[in-house]
C-alpha cells in the first residue's frame, strides 16, 4: 500500500513538473528570391526558398515562413520535374504556415509539389503558375499523342501527394497544364479560398488537365470557396477507377463558370467506377458547369446534393442508395429566367474576416447590380472588388463603405454569358 502511495505520489509530481514547463514559442522566418541556405532566416538574412520548403532548415511545428514580394522561379521546368518541394511536418495543434507578406504578391513560377511525408502545414495567399504557358497555343502545343513525356514542357500545378491535415488557402492558381491533384494520402485536408484558372490544354484526342482532381479514402477531404473558370478539361474530378477511392467529399459554397469548350468535360464530377460514401454537395453556384454526383459504380451509399445553383447545366445524381437533396435551383439554357434583377451571393471568407466571394446571376443583364457588404465590411471600412477574371488587375469597384449597397459594375463578356453571370473577389478592410 506505501509503496503504491509513494508511486502515485511521483507520478503526480511529474505532471505538474511537465505542465510547469514553459512552452517553446514560435519562431518566425523569412524567405526571398535572393535569400540563400547560409542566411539565418531573419528578415534581414532571408532564406532561400528550396532550402526552407524542403526541410533542410530546422523549422518546428507552429514556425511560420514569410514569402517576401517577388518572382520565385524554379529552374527546372522539364514535365517530371518536381518543381518546389514542401517536405515540412507540422502537428494538429501547432501547424506550420507559409505565407505571403500580408499585401506582397508573391509568385512561385514552377510546379509545387507537396512531399508524402508534408503533415499540417498552411500555405496562404501565394500565387502559383508557370509563366510560359500563358503563350502557349493550348491546341497544338501539349495534351494527347502532341505530348512526349521527356519534352522540355512544365506540368506546372500544386500536386498534392502528402499533407494530411494541411490547408491550402486563398491561393491564386493560374495558366497551367494541369491545376491541381489533391490526393489520397491529403486526409483531412482542405483547399479553401482559391482562385484557379487557365488550366489545361486541348489534344487531338480530348481536352487535358482539370482545374482539381483529387481522390479520397479515409477521414473528410474538403472543396470550399473556391473560384475556378477557364478549365479546359473538368472543373472539379473527384473521380477514380474500380481501384481508387471517392470518399468523404465536402464540396461546398464554390463558384465555377466560364467553360472555353463544347462538350462534356466542363462538369464538377464527383464519383468512380467503386461505390463512394459520405459525399457532400451543397451551396455550390456553376454556371454552364454541370453537376455530376455518381459515375459508373453500380451503387453508391449515401449523398447530401443541396441548395446548389446550376444554370445552362444540367444535375445529375446516379446510383445512390440514400439521397438527400433539397433547395437545387436547376435553370436549363431554353428555361426561363426568374422575374427578378438579379441574385447577388456573397460569401465571407473563414480565413480572412475582410475577404470574401460574389456571384451574380444577373438575369436582367444589368450594367449594375446593388451589393450589400455588410456580412464582410462595415460601415467606414475600406473596399476592393477585383473580377474573378482578372485578380491582379484594377478594381471594379473601390471605396468605403458607408452601410448602404454599393453599385457594382457588371461587365458584358462572351465568356461570362454576355453579363448574366460574374464572379468577383471582395477584398476590404475592418475599421
Amino acid at each position: 500500500m506505501r509503496t503504491t502511495c509513494i508511486r502515485l505520489v511521483l507520478l503526480m509530481v511529474f505532471v505538474l513538473a511537465c505542465q510547469a514547463r514553459p512552452v517553446q514559442a514560435a519562431n518566425t522566418y523569412f524567405i526571398a528570391p535572393d535569400g540563400t541556405a547560409q542566411n539565418s532566416g531573419s528578415e534581414a538574412s532571408p532564406w532561400d526558398i528550396e532550402s526552407a520548403l524542403s526541410g533542410q532548415q530546422k523549422i518546428a511545428p507552429g514556425d511560420t515562413l514569410y514569402l517576401t514580394s517577388g518572382t520565385y522561379r524554379h529552374p527546372d521546368r522539364t514535365w517530371t520535374s518536381p518543381g518546389f518541394r514542401i517536405a515540412l511536418e507540422g502537428t494538429a495543434d501547432a501547424p506550420i504556415v507559409v505565407r505571403a507578406v500580408k499585401g506582397q504578391r508573391v509568385t512561385l513560377d514552377g510546379k509545387v509539389e507537396v512531399s508524402h511525408n508534408c503533415r499540417y502545414v498552411q500555405l496562404h495567399d501565394l500565387e502559383i503558375t508557370v509563366s510560359e504557358t500563358a503563350q502557349w497555343d493550348r491546341r497544338v502545343t501539349s495534351g494527347g499523342a502532341e505530348i512526349d513525356s521527356s519534352a522540355s514542357l512544365s506540368q506546372g500545378g500544386l500536386n498534392i501527394l502528402g499533407g494530411a491535415g494541411s490547408k491550402f488557402i486563398n491561393l491564386v492558381i493560374h495558366d497551367m497544364n494541369s491545376g491541381v491533384g489533391f490526393w489520397r494520402s491529403a486526409v483531412d485536408a482542405e483547399m479553401y479560398g482559391c482562385l484557379i484558372y487557365n488550366v489545361g490544354s486541348i489534344g487531338p484526342d480530348r481536352y487535358h488537365g482539370p482545374g482539381i482532381y483529387t481522390q479520397n479514402e479515409t477521414g473528410t477531404k474538403l472543396l470550399s470557396d473556391n473560384i475556378l473558370c477557364n478549365i479546359y478539361s473538368t472543373t472539379v474530378q473527384a473521380y477514380g477507377s474500380k481501384n481508387a477511392f471517392v470518399n468523404g467529399f465536402r464540396i461546398v459554397g464554390n463558384i465555377a463558370f466560364a467553360p472555353i469548350k463544347s462538350g462534356a468535360r466542363a462538369q464538377v464530377l464527383v464519383g468512380g467506377g467503386r461505390p463512394s460514401k459520405n459525399i457532400v454537395v451543397e451551396d455550390n453556384l456553376l454556371y454552364e458547369i454541370p453537376l455530376q454526383v455518381g459515375y459508373t459504380a453500380p451503387y453508391n451509399e449515401d449523398a447530401q446534393v443541396n441548395r446548389n445553383w446550376v444554370v445552362n447545366a444540367g444535375l445529375s445524381i446516379n446510383n445512390y442508395k440514400q439521397v438527400q437533396r433539397e433547395g437545387n435551383q436547376i435553370i436549363h439554357t431554353k428555361t426561363a429566367r426568374p422575374d427578378r434583377d438579379a441574385d447577388v451571393i456573397l460569401r465571407p471568407n473563414r480565413y480572412d474576416p475582410a475577404r470574401g466571394n460574389i456571384a451574380v446571376f444577373n438575369w436582367k443583364r444589368q450594367a449594375e447590380v446593388a451589393v450589400d457588404l455588410k456580412p464582410v465590411i462595415q460601415p467606414g471600412g475600406t473596399y476592393r472588388i477585383v473580377s474573378a477574371l482578372d485578380y491582379y488587375g484594377p478594381p471594379v469597384a473601390e471605396g468605403t463603405y458607408d452601410g448602404t449597397p454599393i453599385k457594382l459594375p457588371i461587365p458584358a463578356n462572351e465568356k461570362t454569358g454576355n453579363g448574366e453571370f460574374c464572379a468577383f473577389v471582395l477584398l476590404g478592410s475592418i475599421r
